[in-house]
């Protein structure tokens, strides 16, 4: 009789284990977005350029996706500082906490790829435009002119951080703007469509996709 009360009291701290580790490795859901149409999609030499901007459709797709929020239900969004994102973002219309996060920005080296700059986006005229964004993230980081060519591995770590970065977070369910070439590394996904929306399980550093809906603007 005491060694079976010895293994039931074994079993029973292991399911307590069990519990408690199925508990620690919640399954966050992350609503991933590519920006809007930009410049530098329709002509490739605004490459050349710093902060292009959504075009006149890309505006429109962007506002497209504020009928999905109430089947998404994000608790907060995550956008990249580069420019075109943050004009999705706004154009989404969001109206909760939004973080503006530089790991979430695009590949290469490209002007069109840089950042916005910390002291640019700490400024008024930012603010007035973006809303009350956090930019606590962006004015630690480096300026926008200090945009390089990162190599494949550069880029697989940062993915790698911006993972660890969102599940960490106390939410759920999230939002995340972004864009095309990132985003194929940080999901290990297909390219995706400009305002395309895919949602994702995300646990432990894996991405599982979910669903997916195509921008019909």
């Amino acid at each position: 009789q005491a060694q079976r009360a010895g293994n039931a009291g074994r079993r029973s701290n292991m399911a307590r284990l069990v519990i408690k580790q199925r508990k620690s490795s919640k399954v966050k859901v992350v609503h991933v977005i590519r920006h809007g149409e930009a410049q530098h999609n329709v002509n490739e030499k605004f490459l050349l350029k710093h902060d292009t901007k959504l075009t006149k459709r890309g505006q429109r797709q962007a506002k497209s996706l504020h009928r999905l929020l109430p089947k998404l239900k994000p608790q907060a969004a995550v956008t990249s500082a580069v420019l075109r994102a943050l004009q999705t973002t706004r154009g989404i219309g969001f109206c909760g906490p939004t973080v503006v996060v530089p790991e979430a920005r695009e590949v290469g080296g490209w002007p069109a790829n840089s950042p916005i700059e910390s002291r640019e986006a700490l400024s008024n005229e930012m603010e007035a435009k973006f809303g009350r964004y956090d930019w606590s993230l962006v004015a630690t980081g480096p300026g926008r002119r200090s945009s390089h060519w990162e190599s494949t591995r550069q880029i697989k770590d940062r993915a790698r951080r911006l993972s660890r970065w969102l599940e960490r977070r106390s939410e759920e369910s999230l939002l995340l703007v972004s864009h095309g070439e990132f985003l194929q590394h940080l999901t290990g996904d297909d390219y995706m469509d400009n305002c395309e929306v895919r949602s994702y399980s995300l646990n432990r550093g894996k991405w599982q996709r979910l669903r997916r809906v195509k921008c019909g603007v």
